[in-house]
């Protein structure tokens, strides 16, 4: 099954996007379904869905991402674009096993508060824009909301971030029109040393729908 674009253009946003971890040369994030499986997804409950590689350079930019499916597979490699003063300035990602890119354009402008929002231009090989996202990070460099399908007349939707301290403890998803919201709560099981989650439940709307756990390797002092 070939999940749409607009439908990867949001799970994109909201798990290449984030964060990455201070410190960290590498992480690793195996994902469980725990929720019913439906016509979109498959999934037994309790099976592995997908595990998530995110690699970063010494200066703790991150270099790539890569999603692969269970039995091995890659199902999505991610590279992010610097420029000489390790701004991120675009990425390119590639779905499964199709060889066209997707490129991601990124453009900054400051609001209130300290608050800086990066818009990302997604365009497809042909050089055709097939949607636009904007992301807002607070002046703790925090992203703290992420808008869908931004055009002239503002966002399709849009999730609001919420955190305790560094971790990111879950968002809302709501369409502009009021046709949906989706509350996600991220139910944190275990720490590192460091503060860092390395297991968590999502919690989808009141019910639990995935399991996730992560092992974090810090760069040495």
């Amino acid at each position: 099954m070939r999940v749409c674009l607009s439908c990867l253009l949001l799970v994109l946003a909201v798990n290449v996007q984030a964060q990455p971890v201070p410190g960290a040369s590498a992480t690793v994030k195996h994902v469980y379904n725990l929720a019913t499986p439906t016509e979109d997804s498959d999934t037994p409950v309790g099976a592995l869905q997908r595990t998530e590689f995110e690699t970063y350079g010494p200066n703790g930019r991150r270099l790539r991402v890569e999603w692969r499916a269970p039995d091995g597979s890659v199902s999505l490699a991610f590279m992010e674009l610097y420029d000489a003063s390790d701004q991120p300035f675009g990425a390119v990602y590639f779905e499964g096993a199709d060889l066209d890119p997707t490129l991601e354009r990124f453009e900054y402008r400051p609001e209130e508060g300290g608050r800086v929002v990066r818009t990302v231009t997604y365009l497809n090989g042909a050089g055709e824009v097939t949607g636009v996202n904007e992301f807002v990070s607070d002046a703790d460099g925090r992203e703290v909301e992420r808008r869908y399908g931004v055009s002239a007349e503002g966002a399709r939707g849009m999730d609001t971030v919420t955190y305790d301290g560094a971790n990111e403890t879950g968002y809302v998803y709501e369409r502009t029109d009021g046709s949906r919201r989706i509350e996600n709560v991220f139910r944190v099981e275990t720490l590192d040393e460091r503060g860092n989650w390395t297991s968590r439940t999502v919690v989808r709307n009141g019910a639990a729908w995935i399991f996730e756990t992560r092992e974090i390797t810090y760069r040495a002092p």
